[in-house]
């Protein structure tokens, strides 16, 4: 379950780091939303960030299997 909402939420990373690449592609900066004012050191970040996100997302929703039923079980001390 948890895995299916990683996977919808690796689109919405994609989609807005593409936004925020189209934007400097397009030498768009500085652009005011809602008050705020994004320029060009702004905007770069978002896209690292969203590229780490995307990393960490893509191996989570895709590539971690987790602790097997054996490893989560403490084992007796004696």
């Amino acid at each position: 379950m948890l895995k299916d909402i990683v996977k919808v939420l690796v689109g919405a990373v994609i989609t807005e780091m593409g936004w925020n690449i189209w934007l400097l592609a397009e030498n768009m900066t500085p652009v005011k939303f809602m008050g705020l004012e994004f320029g060009f050191a702004s905007i770069m970040a978002a896209v690292l960030v969203n590229f780490a996100l995307l990393i960490v997302f893509v191996y989570y929703a895709w590539f971690w299997k987790g602790k097997k039923k054996e490893e989560q079980r403490e084992t007796p001390l004696i």
